[in-house]
Parts: structure tokens; C-alpha cells; sequence
């Protein structure tokens, strides 16, 4: 598969910037995470941490807010694709949560009430499941934060999450690698897979590349965790050299 990631980034940077009040929101934040130190994080497109996730014990816990996932956005219902905040705007699991869905969608839908990761501060009760307690390192350092869980064959388009210098660090991780298919553009447009992926471990993933990911069976859940540039010795520590 091939990708235009000139005209997705272009296409991305317009959403974002299209209204009055976007241009505002943007203009007012402060720090970043410099080229310098984005490029020294990011040493592959997933860059292991020491962080990991105990995933058979995550599993367990996780049933008791089943209830409160959502239907991913408001577009590709078809789709099995549902989302639980971690981390939002005001800390409670509510309906209709904007978190839960594609902020790039939101923006395109609602361009005078942008949101953006860093709007989102604020830890839901998820965040207090026994399984999770290794991503308190980042505790104070949060930003919009997300469980994903997705049925057979759901996916992401081709898309990116921040440019460089970047507002906000993504990071990631999966209980089950062998059922999500995770791919990035290798410069030239094409998208390559993304492999040795391991279940539990929290990667910092680059998302300032064009990059896709689907399901292939069964049911699969994401870590799909942002930090801000806050944290930036933290995450220097705990990154994995290759």
C-alpha cells in the first residue's frame, strides 16, 4: 500500500487550523518538545520502554468498565472499534465523550470547540487498576489518554497525531500483537509493518509519520496513552536503547 503523507500531513494541519479558535488554542501553548529531543526518543518508529503491562491481569480487570466503552467517533459505524478515557477533560466516564473518538474528526465537525491532547489533564478510575500501576511513573504528566478495544478486522486510516517540534508525546502498546497490524511510512510512501511488537510493553511511537493500524481477529486492546513534554526526563529513562 502506498500513501500521499505530504498531502495527509498538509490535509491534518488544515483541520486543526481552519477556525479562529484553533489558531488561538494553538498560539497559547508554551512548551514543547524540541526536534532535538523528539528525534533522540524517537529511535525507530516504536521505541520500547521498560514499561509493561501485565496483560492477562489487565484483561480481568478491565471487565468491570466494559459498559462504559464507546463506539469509536461518529464515523465507520460499521467498524468494531470502541473507545474508554483514561485521561479527559473533567476526569468522569460520560456518553458521548468526545475523547472517546477522533479529535481529528471532532475538529473537522466542531472547529470553533477545538480539543486537542493537551486540553485533556484529567485521570478517569481507570487509571486505578491494579494492572496499570506502572504508568504512574507519568502521573502529573498526562494528556488525552485512551483504552481501545477492537473487534476483527477494525482499523485506523492513514493518519498522523502531532508534527515536530510536538506539544505532546504518544505512546502505545497492545495485549495481543499478533492480532494487530501496525504500519508506517518508510519515507518513500510505502507502508512497512511494524514488527517484534510485545504484548505489555509501552512503546513511544512516532506519530509525527503516517502510520495505519488494524485488527485481524478476535478482540484487541491498545494502550493509546499521550504525555506532555513534562516528562521528558522520565521518558528519557525509561526508553530502551537498542
Amino acid at each position: 500500500m502506498k500513501v500521499d503523507s505530504k498531502k495527509i500531513i498538509a490535509d491534518t494541519l488544515e483541520v486543526f487550523s481552519k477556525s479562529t479558535a484553533q489558531k488561538e488554542k494553538f498560539s497559547k501553548i508554551k512548551d514543547y518538545i524540541s526536534t532535538h529531543d523528539y528525534l533522540e526518543l524517537h529511535t525507530n518508529f516504536l521505541t520500547p520502554t521498560t514499561i509493561k503491562i501485565n496483560s492477562d491481569q489487565f484483561l480481568k480487570e478491565i471487565e468491570i468498565y466494559n459498559p462504559y466503552f464507546e463506539q469509536w467517533g461518529t464515523q465507520y459505524l460499521d467498524l468494531p472499534r470502541y473507545g474508554l478515557a483514561l485521561v479527559n477533560l473533567d476526569g468522569v466516564l460520560k456518553k458521548n465523550d468526545p475523547i472517546n473518538g477522533s479529535l481529528y474528526e471532532w475538529n473537522v465537525n466542531f472547529p470553533e470547540y477545538p480539543i486537542i491532547e493537551s486540553d485533556c489533564l484529567v485521570p478517569t478510575a481507570v487509571m486505578k487498576l491494579q494492572s496499570l500501576e506502572p504508568l504512574n511513573v507519568f502521573d502529573g504528566h498526562w494528556c488525552r489518554s485512551n483504552i481501545l478495544k477492537w473487534g476483527q478486522y477494525a482499523d485506523f486510516k492513514p493518519h498522523i497525531d502531532t508534527i515536530v517540534p510536538s506539544p505532546w508525546i504518544r505512546l502505545w502498546g497492545t495485549t495481543d500483537p499478533k492480532n494487530i497490524d501496525v504500519r508506517y511510512d518508510n519515507g518513500q510512501g510505502k507502508l512497512i509493518k511494524a514488527d517484534n511488537i510485545e504484548a505489555g510493553r509501552i512503546y513511544i511511537i512516532d506519530t509525527s509519520i503516517v502510520h495505519v493500524a488494524s485488527s485481524i481477529s478476535g478482540t484487541v486492546h491498545q494502550f493509546f496513552l499521550s504525555v506532555m513534554p513534562s516528562s521528558i526526563n522520565i521518558l528519557k529513562e525509561i526508553q530502551c536503547r537498542l
